[in-house]
């Protein structure tokens, strides 16, 4: 049914409506929903809400939402998706103490993926292995709801339907494999990167402000496939899938994308991507155990230090008084930062230490010597080769400015 059709339908039905009245709502349903509805898909969602009944025939369903076009608040959804992947069934017991059951599907469709939970009777054919990945299964009467990552989820509930290779259906949705990389075969700039990998290391929510003065949040994890080691930043509400990781654990994540920093390659998950724990995908029995290892850090002298390198290790010493002091980075974090000049026989250079580094550096003194472990090197403000810190650097002590004192005595 078209745009017309379904309005004339509506009037049959709601006399006390005007074809205006109609018109007015279904452009309100498209604007709530930022003009993501075509006309007829905001028009049926109209219908429903008015208690006016659509003819439910094959050609109307074929015309209803597509995968992408799902946002929360939608109610007795049909869609039809090849399965990707199988959790297993959970129970849950209930504030009345009766037993519940849930069990999750991801589809793929010809617009996108969705996470799809049916729950008790419905989770049924998960339990008995009456569905299979790479089947079409047929979800109708579902509803959408927010999941616990910000996007959409489809609800199957007692009133709706599951129907496993609908005979009506054809195999023009798209294949359930998945294009995986490997983390050596991952260079700067690149978009839409799936990857399987194994948690290593979880690192805590940070918070910062954005120039707007709104407050974001991110997270990095350290991932390892048979390959090699790779840092993975999680923005904003993504980064709270972090909470629920742990060393050991493997990920599966989707719409990925990846940026230098540092001369090194680091994966990030925005808006688009998709992060799944442990995944029931075969390929992960081949991943690593974790056991998270920084990078290799060659021994520099302060002459040969080139620009953009790193990471590496310098033995020195502190050449000035350490300053220390907040700054705001220009992700509008503020952060401690303690710098200084440090010098071995080859020269001299400043020496940026960030966060924690930055207070148990603040009280050094002049002729301490020091091994600074995975340190980095870049271009300062002034255009002027430094020194800086990352997260996995490491600063010990070798002897104090007193004992360099006594030792020239």
């Amino acid at each position: 049914m078209d745009l017309e059709q379904i309005v004339q339908q509506i009037l049959t039905v709601r006399h006390d409506l005007s074809r205006e009245d109609i018109l007015k709502k279904i452009y309100e349903k498209k604007r709530s929903a930022e003009d993501y509805f075509i006309d007829e898909v905001a028009a049926r969602l109209v219908a429903s809400e008015l208690g006016v009944q659509l003819p439910n025939t094959e050609d109307s369903l074929r015309s209803e939402i597509a995968i992408k076009d799902l946002v929360t608040g939608l109610n007795d959804v049909t869609i039809v998706g090849r399965v990707a992947e199988i959790y297993p069934v959970q129970t849950f017991s209930r504030s009345d103490l009766t037993e519940g059951k849930v069990a999750r599907l991801l589809l793929i469709g010809k617009t996108g993926t969705i996470k799809v939970i049916l729950w008790d009777e419905q989770a049924q054919p998960v339990e008995a292995e009456k569905i299979q990945p790479g089947q079409i299964i047929k979800v109708s009467h579902g509803y959408v709801r927010e999941g616990l990552n910000g996007k959409p989820e489809l609800h199957v509930g007692r009133r709706g339907e599951l129907e496993i290779s609908p005979p009506e259906q054809e195999s023009a949705l798209p294949d359930t494999a998945t294009k995986l990389e490997k983390v050596a075969a991952l260079k700067p700039n690149m978009n839409d990167v799936n990857v399987l990998a194994r948690v290593c290391k979880v690192e805590a929510i940070r918070q910062f402000r954005r120039s707007n003065g709104q407050t974001g949040q991110v997270a990095s994890i350290h991932l390892l496939d048979e390959t090699g080691p790779i840092q993975l930043n999680l923005w904003n509400e993504n980064a709270e899938a972090t909470e629920n990781l742990k060393p050991g654990d493997t990920v599966l994540l989707e719409h990925a994308y990846t940026r230098q920093r540092f001369n090194k390659t680091e994966l990030n998950l925005g808006t688009r991507g998709n992060l799944t724990p442990n995944p029931p995908l075969p390929e992960a029995q081949n991943l690593p155990p974790a056991k998270w290892e920084s990078p290799p850090s060659q021994k520099r002298k302060i002459n040969d230090i080139k620009d953009t390198d790193g990471p590496f290790t310098v033995e020195a010493i502190v050449d000035s008084q350490p300053e220390t002091k907040e700054i705001t980075t220009r992700m509008n974090e503020k952060v401690l930062l303690t710098s200084f000049d440090v010098a071995d026989e080859t020269g001299k250079i400043r020496l940026n230490l960030w966060r924690d580094q930055a207070e148990a550096a603040s009280d050094l003194t002049v002729g301490t010597k020091l091994r600074l472990t995975n340190i980095y090197a870049k271009r300062g403000f002034s255009n002027i080769l430094e020194l800086t810190s990352r997260r996995h650097t490491t600063i010990e002590t070798l002897s104090s400015a007193e004992t360099a004192a006594h030792n020239k005595v």
